[in-house]
């Protein structure tokens, strides 16, 4: 991917495997080097289209079982790096519960998956006639409760070594197991028996823990609300092997109940309802503000989706069909929010404890010496996994840290006897570390077997412009283009300077004057907008000093666009 300001201002570079893209991006927030697995349409959209990056392809001439075998390395290290992830928050969480449920300083014991509920009966509820126990079912549930509560109140929070307690985390590739606390396990066994006493005695939904989508556009219809019907006995049946075989995961037990219960409240109020989700988990977008007439081209889009969506869903009861409903539905709600999406499964709203006579026999008490413990397996572990996924502008980024993972899958750069590429080395001596010099490298391999090139989405909409005027001199000047437009990812700036290269230093020269006199008005309007356009006007001077020496890194962001601007081009499979 070619350069463009903001992030991965040098180039960027990632592997495509079927329709998965996996890249990397860093995170400040937890000083992790992330391994990103996301589809290659919300991908490219991104990039080619928002970041407006020509995407080049070297593809490799590989047989179907070695590409099997390709991505499902990938999705091991993928996978690794989720669970080591997974462990560090559940060492924090672990930590956390004992800071905070100590004898001198009680606090609620906030779990996620409660928030979708209220502590009081509801003695309306359909669920008891859902399910229907038999009465040895009905015992046998009792009885399991006992078993759960039981286990819970003997856990005990000792303090572990930290050899044992703390798995090595040496490896990118190897597969680790899942840290499960003493904190883990207990939370784990207050929502089994939630689900359990839910089932027999439930309790009112919180309301605004849900989204009941209003309009005639969200209203189910008589067919539709008859399929998603048909869908509750599925359901059912599958919560009731979970309990009564005890065959599935605290979350799983959880996911099914909350399916139960938002399909049943669309059924009941004929409109589509769904669970609220927290986004806090990692993403390396961040959210724009839009303006209020993109907003309501977006939700005229959104409501067009919907109904394709809506088809897909009603299409025939299976997991998978869940899975893509609620996510598309968390991007929506993501959208009405005005956040970031960030994915997951889980429906992760937190509360207490509904039932409030039980609460207080499932709160365990930490104390300080075992907090500090907590703390200091949580801070080991922490450093041990920023030590393993790092970063570095140089040493370790986004190309030269692909390379690295292929270099370790595949040292010889063969999958079983077939080779598939010539290994890039990932030391800085190389220079491949630099996105265009590896990809130099790769066009010239003899196992490169094709090239193909898609254009950014300015260059498309410029390749339909046959008036040589308006698409070398009116496109080129921000003030006069139509088709870009002024946007809160970009700082101001004049002329774009990615069409020729022999007058880039003169067109980067009046941007970087430009860009002083903006900073310097900006100075003196910076009691008022709090160094706001000196911010920007810096930014302008900083990506305009490389055109002064024919390189090009700014080109334009198109966060605003409707579908409708799309040319057709952008659909086209290859543009060679």
């Amino acid at each position: 991917m070619d350069s463009n300001s903001g992030q991965s201002s040098g180039g960027h570079s990632a592997l495509l495997l079927g329709d998965r893209v996996y890249h990397l991006q860093y995170s400040f927030e937890d000083q992790i080097f992330h391994i990103v697995r996301e589809s290659w349409d919300d991908f490219r959209f991104q990039y080619g289209v928002v970041e407006n990056r020509n995407i080049e392809f070297y593809e490799w001439n590989l047989s179907n079982s070695a590409k099997q075998i390709l991505r499902q390395r990938w999705n091991e290290l993928y996978l690794v790096q989720e669970t080591h992830i997974q462990n560090q928050k559940n060492l924090e969480e672990d930590w956390e519960w004992m800071r905070d449920n100590q004898e001198n300083n009680p606090f609620p014991d906030l779990i996620i998956g409660f928030g979708y509920f209220t502590n009081r009966e509801d003695s309306h509820s359909p669920i008891p006639k859902l399910f229907s126990f038999r009465k040895n079912e009905l015992e046998y549930l009792k009885k399991n409760i006992e078993t759960i509560s039981d286990q819970s109140s003997q856990t005990k929070w000792e303090i572990k070594n930290d050899e044992i307690s703390l798995p090595e985390t040496n490896s990118p590739l190897h597969l680790i197991p899942t840290i499960e606390t003493e904190t883990n396990l207990h939370i784990q066994n207050q929502r089994k028996i939630f689900v359990r006493m839910f089932l027999q005695n439930p309790v009112l939904l919180y309301e605004q823990a849900f989204v009941k989508l209003e309009g005639k556009n969200f209203s189910l219809t008589h067919e539709e609300a008859k399929i998603w019907k048909g869908y509750l006995p599925k359901l059912v049946n599958e919560l009731k092997v979970c309990i009564l075989e005890n065959s599935c995961k605290d979350w799983e037990e959880m996911t099914l109940l909350l399916r139960i219960l938002y399909i049943q409240k669309s059924i009941e109020v004929r409109q589509i309802v769904f669970p609220k989700k927290n986004f806090t988990g990692f993403s390396y977008l961040e959210y724009t503000e839009l303006p209020e007439s993109t907003i309501s081209t977006k939700q005229k889009e959104y409501e067009t989706i919907f109904i394709e969506k809506r088809k897909e869903f009603g299409k025939g009861y299976h997991p998978i069909q869940f899975y893509n409903w609620e996510t598309f539905l968390s991007h929506f709600q993501s959208f009405i929010e005005a956040k970031t999406f960030t994915e997951g499964i889980e429906f992760n709203l937190v509360g207490q404890f509904p039932y409030p006579k039980t609460r207080n026999s499932f709160l365990k008490q930490g104390s300080n010496e075992k907090s500090k413990q907590s703390f200091k397996q949580w801070e080991m572990y922490s450093y041990k996994i920023q030590n393993l996924y790092s970063y570095h502008l140089v040493f370790q980024n986004c190309t030269n840290e692909l390379f690295h993972y292929l270099n370790l899958m595949f040292p010889e750069g063969k999958i079983g006897e077939e080779k598939f590429w010539d290994p890039l080395s990932e030391n800085v001596f190389g220079f491949n570390f630099i996105p265009s010099i590896a990809a130099k490298k790769l066009h010239s391999s003899l196992y490169t077997k094709d090239f193909t090139l898609y254009p950014s989405y300015r260059n498309l909409k410029r390749n339909t412009i046959s008036n040589w005027k308006e698409k070398n001199i009116v496109e080129r000047f921000v003030p006069s283009s139509k088709i870009y437009k002024p946007n809160p990812m970009d700082h101001s700036f004049l002329f774009f300077t990615e069409e020729s290269v022999w007058n880039r230093p003169l067109f980067g020269m009046a941007n970087l004057m430009w860009g002083i006199g903006y900073t310097s008005v900006g100075i003196v309007k910076s009691p008022f907008d709090r160094g706001k356009d000196v911010s920007k006007g810096s930014e302008t001077i900083f990506y305009s000093l490389p055109e002064l020496f024919f390189f090009n890194i700014r080109k334009g962001h198109f966060p605003l666009i409707s579908a409708e601007e799309i040319p057709k081009e952008y659909y086209e499979k290859e543009t060679k």
